[in-house]
């Protein structure tokens, strides 16, 4: 059975829950009581339960039945409420749409937002993560604005492409294993960094192991923060509590990295040639 609420019901339940009195219900809503004591049976008759108890003498309290749906009303309320100021506030203002990885998101991107949102106060940055390769799609359907990413080679809506330097990170207080091959983490379909990783290794005579994998790269640095296993990033991607491996490991250099926007340019939206230059000299 599909039941359908209205909105003004809702709230004026919302109101019953938390003062548990029609009187002042009735003030609140700018209307008489049994107006309220109508809605309110018009609500349990809909849910086909009690969402009340007000027998005479007693005290007025919200019944099991009314204290579970007090949850949902609260969330159905909150929600319509988001969407009106969500349209709302899409009329005034302008929305970019960027599309980056998880890694570049809790670093170099977060300090480029800063940075934007003080000279663009009246741009909205929706921002979308997934894997590079993915990220491109996405750019091609229509789905994102800007993409920042790995590179992914030559393509008409790349706007720039700056090489990179890739460092080993550990958490500050890993040591490495005195036997056996060197513990790393990556993501579990392979389709990351360790080829860097594992070339260097291989150049330098040493042995690595990939001990740990995660699906997501927030796994991958759960696992290096907790002291498992190395990882390699681009170096402006580094941030607490993960660091640089020291000298002291004596590490093999990493080849480097490349690191691309790529943008689809869309009317009205010059706001995304500011947020370019802004990644670019970031990746710089």
């Amino acid at each position: 059975m599909t039941i359908s609420f209205d909105l003004n019901t809702l709230k004026t339940f919302l109101l019953v829950a938390q003062h548990l009195n029609f009187t002042i219900v009735a003030g609140k809503r700018h209307t008489v009581q049994s107006a309220v004591s109508a809605q309110i049976r018009k609500l349990e008759a809909s849910l086909g339960q009690p969402l009340v108890s007000r027998g005479r003498g007693q005290t007025m309290h919200l019944t099991a039945e009314g204290e579970a749906f007090l949850v949902y009303a609260r969330r159905i309320v909150a929600l319509s409420e988001e969407a009106v100021e969500t349209v709302r506030t899409t009329k005034s203002r302008q929305i970019l749409r960027l599309g980056t990885t998880v890694t570049l998101a809790l670093s170099v991107v977060s300090e480029v937002l800063r940075d934007f949102a003080v000279r663009q106060p009246g741009v909205q940055i929706q921002i979308q993560c997934d894997r590079s390769d993915r990220l491109l799609e996405r750019l091609e359907e229509g789905e994102i604005d800007v993409a920042y990413m790995m590179d992914q080679g030559r393509h008409s809506l790349r706007r720039f492409v700056h090489s990179t330097k890739l460092d080993w990170v550990c958490a500050r207080d890993f040591v490495l294993p005195k036997d056996g091959p060197i513990p790393l983490a990556f993501l579990t379909d392979g389709r990351d960094l360790r080829q860097y990783a594992l070339k260097a290794l291989d150049n330098a005579g040493l042995q690595g192991h990939v001990t740990h994998l995660s699906p997501h790269p927030i796994g991958v640095r759960a696992l290096v923060q907790a002291g498992l296993a190395l990882t390699v990033m681009p170096r402006q991607t580094i941030v607490g509590p993960l660091s640089t491996a020291p000298d002291t490991l004596d590490l093999p250099p990493l080849s480097p990295v490349a690191l691309a926007a790529y943008h689809a340019p869309r009317d009205g939206l010059s706001s995304a040639n500011l947020l370019l230059s802004q990644l670019e000299a970031m990746s710089r």
